[in-house]
């Protein structure tokens, strides 16, 4: 595989003839224009090389606002018609080494009958897994059955990453319930954090394509629109359990946040409790421990003894009080 560094930002070129294996083409065969002597093209570009963001303004034959949408810096996935031709920005996950899955990697599509461009910033292994496929032999019948492979790839590799994110959702339920968790954990929060992003590229996902599917070009095969419907749906399920991760990991940080509360409330009540036990006798204290003439019991032996009996004697009286007003069973 041609690198993009090598040849002006040609990742790869794929020609399929009408009969015959795929071949590959060369930044040479993009001089003059598209390739014309093949039943399919498809070209993949990189959208950080001048040379390719030129040839797509230039010299593909798009309009310029496709072209300029296949170039921008930043992207939302969506789908737009052009008569017979569709610009496509869809979004996978980003499993480069190194890379957070969340940070999703956009792919922009061109396609119409014969002709494919997309166009990468950053390395998306669908599109290795659907170039390693035509060039073993398995090569799409039209460009169409071509988007419908890319976008099945696209897709599936997300199942892996949202089934991790429920496998990680479920074991920090089962701490929290087990442990008895006082503190949301960083874990939970990541958890939120990442589901966040991904359904913010997900959901417009899925409009695109219900959009595609409803109303696709006359031109696509009934393979393709099926092909693309099972795809929608699949994205439907990814929303769906992104929206429930959403909603356990609010309710399990809810659930710490009241056990916190209720034992706070807990300790504030045995806190009133006890200040309402100790006022009196600290009352009883304080007048007894002030130093003036005519203290009672000052010269009198049993005088602490008969003042600790009565402070029991209080207590008992204040207990027995606040058991009959229910303050506490």
């Amino acid at each position: 595989m041609n690198t993009a560094e090598g040849n002006n930002g040609l990742i790869a070129g794929i020609g399929l003839p009408k009969t015959g294996p795929c071949e590959d083409l060369s930044w040479s065969d993009l001089e003059a224009g598209r390739p014309k002597n093949y039943r399919l093209t498809w070209l993949h570009l990189d959208q950080k090389q001048d040379a390719a963001r030129a040839w797509i303004r230039d010299r593909a034959g798009i309009p310029d606002v496709a072209a300029e949408a296949l170039v921008a810096e930043e992207t939302r996935p969506r789908v737009q018609r052009f008569d017979d031709a569709t610009l496509l920005v869809l979004r996978g996950v980003n499993l480069n080494p190194g890379a957070d899955p969340e940070d999703m990697v956009s792919l922009r599509i061109w396609v119409e009958p014969g002709f494919m461009i997309t166009v990468r910033m950053r390395r998306l292994l669908a599109v290795q897994d659907t170039l390693d496929s035509i060039r073993a032999g398995y090569a799409p019948q039209g460009a169409d059955e071509l988007l419908t492979k890319i976008a099945d790839r696209l897709f599936r590799r997300m199942e892996p990453v949202i089934d991790d994110l429920e496998e990680r959702i479920d074991t920090v339920d089962e701490e929290q319930t087990l442990a008895d968790l006082r503190q949301p954990t960083r874990e939970l929060q990541l958890l939120r954090l990442r589901t966040i992003i991904l359904r913010r590229y997900v959901l417009p996902q899925r409009d695109a394509l219900r959009q595609l599917t409803n109303d696709p070009p006359a031109w696509f095969g009934r393979r393709t629109i099926s092909g693309l419907t099972e795809a929608a749906d699949r994205v439907i399920r990814y929303v769906e359990s992104l929206d429930e991760i959403r909603e356990r990991a609010m309710v399990i940080q809810d659930t710490i946040q009241n056990r916190n509360s209720e034992e706070l409330n807990r300790r504030l009540y045995l806190l009133s409790v006890i200040s309402a036990i100790c006022l009196p006798l600290g009352l009883l204290t304080g007048l007894l421990g002030i130093n003036v003439a005519g203290m009672p019991g000052a010269e009198t032996a049993w005088a602490f003894w008969a003042v600790s009996l009565l402070m029991i004697v209080i207590v008992g009286l204040e207990l027995w009080a606040l058991k009959s007003l229910k303050w506490f069973r």
